[in-house]
């Protein structure tokens, strides 16, 4: 599953493109606004937008897409459940702003588009901050809560089968490329970065000035490849405002698993102690019972010994014949 993030300020140019008849449209599902025409939920758009006039970027799209082998599962209404658990991943309330979803039958992949209002029912600001990365980590959670192909696999399958077709330094670039979309979301430093391409066999030279990273140059199979060569998000600078805006984020993301990890451990402990505990006091009960039960054996000993005994019967002998 992709999700490919859009922030923009023209309703009425999204709502005009999404029904296009050309795309085979048809609304899936609304929040708030009318699906009779694109001028009619442009309007419903417009009009709430009109709570928060500063605003200027009110336009969130969402080009929500699934790989071909999805296309015999993926109905109508299975689409729009995953479309409003997309948006609450996103932490968008699906019933507390204005939405809307359009499948489009074009393209022999399942896919549809999700517009959403960024001023809310109150009239607040839906954040747009880090959607690139919030999207991919939804769709990842997606694809294994539904049980969905992994888009991502896929893509990078076929990009591998298509390196082999390519120039060495070109295959070189792709790979480089691939490496950076997967490890970059998840680094909080230079450095981190570095070892998680050095580990997918990447070399990495990086220069700083006054302790910034100002240029990165990768390395692979022999083949120096210039950070803004890959991309203008991957030269140097870029690089350090990427890593360094994500920072708290993924700090606060891995602290809450450690958390999470914590409270579970010490949730574990605290069972295996409850358990130790009633063991110990079940063993300790039955220790008592025993020691309880030989002191009775041991004063009925004693009783018995010291109980006087009957005297016995004594037996005459009388005296023998005398022989004379």
């Amino acid at each position: 599953m992709i999700g490919k993030v859009k922030i923009g300020k023209s309703f009425g140019g999204i709502c005009t493109y999404v029904f296009g008849e050309e795309k085979g449209a048809e609304v899936l599902a609304t929040e708030g606004v009318r699906d009779t025409s694109a001028a009619h939920m442009a309007a419903d758009f417009n009009a709430q937008r009109e709570l928060n006039p500063n605003l200027g970027k009110a336009v969130m799209h969402v080009a929500l897409a699934w790989p071909a082998e999805e296309k015999a599962q993926l109905s109508n209404e299975r689409m729009e459940e995953i479309a409003r658990a997309y948006l609450k991943a996103m932490k968008v309330d699906p019933e507390g702003t204005q939405w809307a979803l359009v499948r489009h039958r074009d393209k022999d992949h399942p896919h549809a588009h999700l517009i959403v209002n960024r001023v809310d029912n109150e009239g607040a600001t839906v954040s747009d901050q880090h959607n690139y990365r919030n999207s991919l980590e939804a769709c990842r959670k997606l694809e294994k809560q539904y049980g969905l192909v992994s888009a991502q696999e896929v893509s990078q399958d076929n990009r591998r089968a298509g390196r082999e077709d390519l120039p060495a330094r070109a295959a070189a670039k792709l790979y480089v490329q691939d490496a950076l979309s997967r490890h970059l979301p998840h680094a909080t430093s230079p450095e981190e970065l570095t070892a998680a391409m050095q580990r997918d066999g990447i070399g990495v030279q990086a220069t700083y000035q006054k302790e910034k990273l100002q240029a990165v140059v990768f390395e692979y199979e022999g083949h120096h490849l210039k950070g803004s060569e890959l991309g203008r998000a991957y030269s140097g600078n870029n690089l350090a405002k990427t890593i360094e805006a994500q920072q708290d984020q993924v700090q606060q993301q891995r602290a809450e698993v450690g958390a999470a990890g914590q409270q579970y451990g010490q949730h574990r402990m605290a069972l295996e102690l409850e358990a130790f505990g009633r063991e110990y006091a079940a063993q300790k009960e039955q220790a008592e019972k025993q020691a309880q039960e030989a002191e009775k054996q041991a004063q009925e000993r004693t009783r018995l010994e010291q109980t006087p005994k009957p005297p016995q019967p004594s037996i005459e002998r009388s005296g023998g014949y005398g022989i004379t």
